[in-house]
């Protein structure tokens, strides 16, 4: 096998037409899992990425090392290739969605160089505009596929107790529906485990109560459920053949696919003001940058139609005021209810609607705040910014 995951696109092709190699896969013919299980069985060897939320994380299990969906999965490989390395990426953030995922692919999923990746966001994305979740999931998609064509992807959709009457109605909650769009676009293979937990509820055979802690995330029970889905999937997959990697991928979905999100390290720009701190963002960056006194700025210039801020929340967290190309400034509060019990790294996405072209941010620390904030603290670990280039 050709090892090209770093290799620019174009010699990428170059060597695969020279070596008689095609560029795309035929989807009639292609086979989900071919790829990493010829790496399992050949180089004894799959680094496997999870990508999501809370539910990923595992929340509700008694112990999300061993049974989470997650945790569940991995062990169905190492059982089933007992001589081979297995080794697993928890890029899991509670509380956030596809939107964050985009920008954080880069630093938390990719420079582990992930061979296999499961993706789930349908529940954190429920309620979110269409086209903000389309242009995310396709972003995650497509820098996957361009840092390592040789990457397979499998979509899971969980659920909740609100998400669940769709399936009853025949339908699938909307923000499925737009996974779907983009799954389905790149050919990537879906795993519904939320409809086989609501069916099996239907049975009769278990409740929201019984499989769940809240509703929303799994118990153990519940978390078993999806993992049999994902094992079920995964047996019968058990002897695909390698396809071509997707070297040549299709036109975007969307108008602007968020496939130039990244992360700009707060502490590598020039914050006057600002006291760098050498300590992780709620255990999600590495450092940050910090201020409480009124009227610190921070003044960004950047290329890109998106900007936000990945930041902490906390009980003593204040607001800001921002603008945008000294447009009218906005004002948003870097904390909320949830801060009363505990601190937790947090993004906003200020502005994803800009021209293409050069832009200045300008952060304000404010001397107002929640009422029932314990200070002013502004704590920022880096810029989200999407190039557009």
């Amino acid at each position: 096998m050709l090892m090209l995951r770093n290799f620019p696109a174009l010699a990428i092709v170059a060597i695969l037409l020279a070596t008689g190699l095609t560029t795309t896969a035929d989807a009639e013919t292609q086979q989900p899992l071919g790829r990493s299980i010829g790496k399992l069985k050949n180089d004894k060897a799959l680094t496997i990425g999870y990508f999501g939320g809370s539910i990923t994380a595992g929340a509700g299990a008694s112990n999300p090392l061993k049974t989470s969906w997650r945790a569940l999965t991995t062990a169905w490989f190492k059982e089933h290739f007992p001589g081979a390395l297995i080794t697993e990426v928890n890029a899991a953030i509670g509380g956030t969605g596809s939107d964050l995922g985009a920008f954080r692919c880069q630093a938390d999923l990719l420079a582990k160089n992930p061979d296999l990746v499961f993706i789930e966001f349908a529940v954190n994305d429920g309620g979110r505009a269409e086209l903000r979740v389309k242009r995310s999931i396709e972003g995650i998609v497509r820098q996957l596929l361009l840092s390592n064509p040789w990457a397979e992807i499998v979509f899971i959709y969980t659920t909740t107790k609100t998400l669940a009457p769709a399936y009853a109605a025949g339908d699938v909650p909307k923000a499925v529906g737009y996974h779907q769009a983009i799954a389905r676009h790149y050919g990537i293979p879906e795993i519904n485990v939320g409809q086989a937990l609501v069916e099996r509820m239907a049975r009769g055979d278990d409740s929201w109560e019984t499989l769940t802690i809240d509703g929303v995330h799994p118990n153990d029970a519940g978390y078993a459920v999806y993992a049999k889905s994902i094992e079920e999937f995964l047996e019968s997959h058990m002897h695909d053949r390698a396809a071509p990697p997707q070297i040549m991928l299709p036109d975007p979905l969307t108008k602007d696919p968020f496939s130039g999100a990244h992360l700009e390290d707060a502490t590598a720009l020039h914050a006057p003001g600002w006291q760098k701190e050498d300590k992780p963002l709620g255990g999600r960056f590495p450092h940050y940058i910090a201020s409480n006194q009124p009227g610190t700025e921070l003044v960004r210039k950047f290329s890109g139609t998106t900007v936000g801020v990945y930041w902490l929340v906390a009980p003593d967290s204040g607001d800001i005021e921002w603008s945008i190309d000294g447009g009218p400034p906005k004002r948003l509060s870097s904390w909320d209810k949830y801060a009363l019990k505990s601190a937790r790294a947090n993004y906003a996405i200020l502005a994803d609607d800009l021209a293409s072209g050069e832009h200045t941010l300008k952060i304000k620390v404010l001397d107002e705040k929640n009422p029932q904030s314990l200070g002013t603290w502004i704590r920022i670990g880096a810029l989200l910014v999407h190039c557009d280039c």
